[in-house]
């Protein structure tokens, strides 16, 4: 950690790094939104819908609407909103399950994966911006610090 930074933390209460480590993740998000909101405007995706793809290009074992409920923290109705967009808009498929005809798995399409494969490009210019001159080991260290932040007020 850089030695004035430490200098500048240390008698500061605890509430106050808190604070500045949220405050700082919200500049982040920001950040974020804005850049994914601008890489978007070609393809008329809301942010949700975006959301939900991205989900499912990074993480094709989320392949149905409760797993995306789950990981985007959001309501089963905005969920099953953005999957029938998606599937008018023929970027998401959807197919009873065979084992269980009660569950509907979703398969992206084609087109939806060469979108999120150019939104996932983008966001890694971001990344490298962001992570500029900080040595690996300590982005190690945040991405498990912020892991059991997220841990603990789950």
């Amino acid at each position: 950690m850089n030695e004035n930074y430490e200098n500048q933390l240390l008698g500061t209460e605890p509430e106050i790094v808190s604070e500045k480590i949220f405050l700082n993740l919200v500049r982040l998000a920001q950040v974020y939104r804005k850049t994914l909101n601008s890489s978007n405007d070609s393809f008329e995706l809301s942010p949700n819908e975006l959301g939900l793809m991205m989900i499912m290009y990074l993480d094709p074992s989320v392949n149905t609407a409760n797993q995306i409920v789950k990981v985007l923290g959001t309501t089963k109705g905005l969920a099953s909103r953005n999957i029938d967009n998606l599937s008018k808009k023929g970027l998401l498929v959807t197919n009873t399950d065979e084992k269980d005809r009660r569950v509907v798995r979703l398969t992206l399409c084609s087109k939806a994966k060469e979108i999120c494969e150019e939104i996932r490009r983008k966001n890694m210019a971001l990344y490298g911006k962001a992570l500029e001159n900080i040595d690996l080991k300590d982005a190690f260290l945040a991405l498990e610090i912020l892991q059991k932040m997220v841990d603990n007020i789950e």
